[in-house]
């Protein structure tokens, strides 16, 4: 029961008891069966309380539900959404790799190479460029990260025109 109810109760029966000071004397049989069936009388009471509040907050938990749902019943046989992943190479073959990051390089297999820094800074897909495609260049600078390009081209990357 809550506390509220119960501090209520116990407000009413100290009042009551002020009120009516009489004489102590022994308990008959009757008054035993008055007090316990007024004991019984407010606790049927406070356990009604207590299911009407607990039905309201169903009732609300409910109408909060159905504001989203038009009919209750499609609520529990409605799957859940499921996220479809992305392709990332499905978008980038559209988009163009921008041509000034492009380099020529000198020694190895690989003549010209897209800078990988120049590509983050430019290229909005950069994260998803192959792996595969991954390379160490030696630049003035030290060894930074490029992007092979004939590799690039052949997983169906293109540059830009401009």
């Amino acid at each position: 029961m809550s506390r509220k109810f119960v501090a209520a109760v116990l407000a009413v029966s100290t009042a009551i008891a002020g009120f009516s000071a009489a004489p102590a004397r022994a308990a008959s049989q009757e008054d035993i069966a008055r007090l316990l069936a007024g004991a019984a009388t407010v606790f049927i009471i406070g356990k009604a309380i207590e299911n009407a509040r607990n039905d309201d907050r169903k009732d609300k938990k409910k109408k909060a539900i159905n504001r989203h749902y038009s009919n209750p019943k499609v609520i529990e046989h409605r799957p859940i959404p499921k996220v479809i992943p992305r392709n990332p190479h499905r978008y980038d073959r559209f988009a163009a790799l921008p041509r000034n990051c492009v380099r020529r390089i000198e020694g190895g297999s690989v003549r010209r190479v897209v800078m990988g820094r120049c590509l983050q800074r430019n290229y909005h897909s950069a994260r998803e460029l192959p792996r595969a495609c991954l390379m160490k260049v030696a630049t003035r600078r030290g060894t930074r990260p490029a992007y092979s390009l004939p590799c690039l081209r052949q997983r169906g990357y293109t540059l830009a025109r401009n």
